[in-house]
């Protein structure tokens, strides 16, 4: 009998964009299925790195030429919590900042549907667990966010 644990964890990554105390928040082709707005990011693909599946994530999501330095993203949170897309699948997140402003039109494109800024007061059931659970107590606690 297989390790199910081993078999159903996924390595993802996700960048959190905060400007003015604003997160940006995408709609992902596959986020839309549950109707949730999740961060810009991704699975990790064999061979790379956490940071260089972020760096690589928000080039492909973000698009229109934006480029970011590995320097430009610092780790902050990791943690595992079931998928959004499959319950089944357990998720680890390795959850960074970008300290790069957005420096390019968000324009739509073939992955993501929607990018929108979010600000605290607004209604959070729009959003995925790994936002509302981890990374809006951390960007509270951290006066990111307001």
């Amino acid at each position: 009998m297989k390790d199910n644990i081993k078999e159903n964890l996924t390595y993802v990554v996700g960048t959190a964009f905060i400007e003015d105390g604003k997160l940006l928040i995408s709609m992902s082709q596959r986020s839309a299925k549950k109707g949730k707005f999740t961060l810009v990011g991704g699975g990790v693909d064999d061979g790379e790195t956490f940071i260089q599946a972020a760096k690589r994530e928000c080039e492909e999501e973000i698009n229109n030429s934006f480029v970011i330095d590995e320097n430009q993203l610092e780790e902050i949170l990791v943690f595992r919590e079931p998928a959004l897309s499959n319950p089944n699948v357990t998720i680890e997140m390795h959850m960074f900042l970008a300290k790069k402003k957005i420096d390019v039109e968000l324009i739509p494109n073939e992955e993501i549907l929607e990018f929108r800024w979010f600000s605290i007061g607004e209604d959070e059931e729009l959003l995925s667990s790994a936002i509302t659970d981890n990374l809006i107590p951390w960007a509270l606690f951290n006066n990111l966010l307001y």
